[in-house]
């Protein structure tokens, strides 16, 4: 058994988590798998979460939906903070494109509540400093940081910089990224993109195409020679931003985690499991920059693979660690995106009808439509993992990573979407799925006794 630093030995843990999509309490849970799955989070030196939501409760200034959502409006009473306290969660990541569903008031509600709560969280703020900003929690086995970012948001969340002549904008840390295209597919999106009657404008390799009239929502493209198919690269801007938030944080604190929400897939080869290009490189960068972990997370695959970079772990993906367990209400919008049918689109249609609506136009197991990609849309199968990095306590380096296989509670109504841990064969099914998705990065995962792990 390894020794925990907090217990005088010379390591110390830090368990890692993707989506909490939560909306209940489980703090009342007794059911004994989900327990086994808090002990997980409890049991580590530190624990991090990735909050996917904003916290409210309807009652504060501007909060009501925004205008553009994602499959649905998602958010969690403010008592989920203390659920969070509750699960032994120290740091949280809050840039996601759910983070501004209601708005700037809902932003504001979990900025307080996260605050109240004594939840140190990066990733979102008042202006893009206060989002790209580390956060940073002391504890008995060092000071850990926590650099926040999301490829994934809506263009109004995106925090804007303050200026010495005009306030910044409160939203999400960005991590932009455009699309690398061979000068053949740049001619056809050029004259697609004209024949649609869109803004597209070149300057030297690059060009964007844009809607009249809205020269800040843009598509934005590089030409290459170098590229035989379409991939993606990171806007060099936002990356410099967010190198420079990873060094600073390495500067004061003994381990940086580097964090980057990514709902987006690798073109190529079409697969919901498969890593972008530009969050490869996003993450190698920030091992260059003095991240001792990363995690990229958020692509509802719902697990991508692991790489050791320069020693150091890379989690593409492990999984979301809560689901929604319960539907709430919807603005309009929901129905009118989703509704076909005019019963649905009417102010007199039922919640239910509104989802039915868009599990079916969403392509779900039900549905008569064709999602033609990515080619696995979401899912939710097997199940995924629950990591937890071990660390030398005087190097500050990782030097293995336990990987807990998970499903989600069906136990009861209350239990759904609960993490609950994995027996037997479905332990087995989760823990093969992570190794094969780990194979082309070239890390083994070893399996034993319903438990992985990855020795560095």
């Amino acid at each position: 058994m390894i020794e925990s630093a907090s217990s005088g030995g010379a390591t110390y843990t830090l368990a890692l988590t993707g989506d909490v999509i939560m909306n209940s309490r489980v703090s009342v849970c007794r059911d004994r798998d989900v327990l086994a799955a808090v002990e997980v989070l409890r049991g580590a030196d530190v624990t991090h979460a990735h909050l996917e939501i904003p916290l409210h409760d309807f009652g504060a200034a501007d909060v009501f939906g925004a205008a553009e959502g994602a499959l649905s409006w998602m958010r969690g009473p403010t008592m989920v903070a203390h659920e969070l306290r509750w699960l032994g969660v120290d740091l949280v990541s809050a840039a996601s494109n759910h983070a501004l569903d209601y708005s700037y008031g809902g932003l504001r509600s979990t900025i307080e509540t996260l605050d109240a709560a004594g939840l140190a969280h990066a990733g979102i703020g008042a202006d893009l400093a206060a989002a790209r900003a580390p956060a940073f929690v002391d504890t008995a086995v060092g000071r850990i940081a926590l650099v926040s970012a999301t490829s994934a948001f809506p263009a109004f969340a995106r925090a804007g910089a303050t200026r010495q002549d005009a306030p910044g904008r409160p939203g999400v840390n960005p991590q932009r990224y455009l699309h690398v295209v061979d000068p053949a597919t740049a001619d056809q999106l050029k004259s697609i993109g004209a024949g649609l009657g869109m803004w597209v404008v070149g300057d030297g390799d690059e060009f964007v195409i844009h809607p009249p009239g809205l020269h800040n929502s843009i598509s934005r493209f590089r030409t290459s020679g170098d590229v035989s198919a379409p991939t993606t690269a990171c806007d060099q801007d936002d990356l410099a931003g967010n190198l420079d938030a990873i060094r600073y944080a390495g500067s004061v604190a003994d381990v940086v985690i580097a964090h980057l929400h990514v709902q987006a897939w690798d073109g190529v080869d079409g697969r919901m499991s498969s890593t972008p290009a530009f969050a490869r490189e996003f993450a190698r960068a920030a091992v260059a920059a003095g991240a001792g972990v990363v995690l990229v997370q958020g692509s509802h695959a719902p697990m991508r693979g692991i790489e050791i970079c320069a020693g150091v772990p890379i989690l593409y993906d492990p999984g979301p660690l809560f689901r929604l367990g319960r539907r709430e209400a919807q603005p309009h919008d929901f129905y009118t995106r989703w509704g076909n049918a005019a019963a649905v689109r009417s102010f007199d249609a039922g919640l239910l009808e509104a989802f039915g609506a868009r599990d079916t136009a969403a392509g779900g197991p039900a549905s008569t439509k064709t999602v033609h990609s990515p080619a696995e849309g979401n899912s939710h199968e097997p199940g995924f993992v629950l990591p937890v990095c071990t660390f030398d306590a005087h190097s500050h380096r990782v030097i293995k990573v336990d990987l807990h296989p998970m499903t989600w509670s069906r136990a009861r109504q209350a239990t759904t979407g609960f993490p609950a841990r994995a027996h037997g064969d479905a332990a087995l099914n989760v823990l093969r799925r992570i190794a094969e998705l780990s194979t082309p990065h070239g890390t083994t995962v070893c399996v034993e006794s319903e438990l992985g792990w990855v020795q560095l």
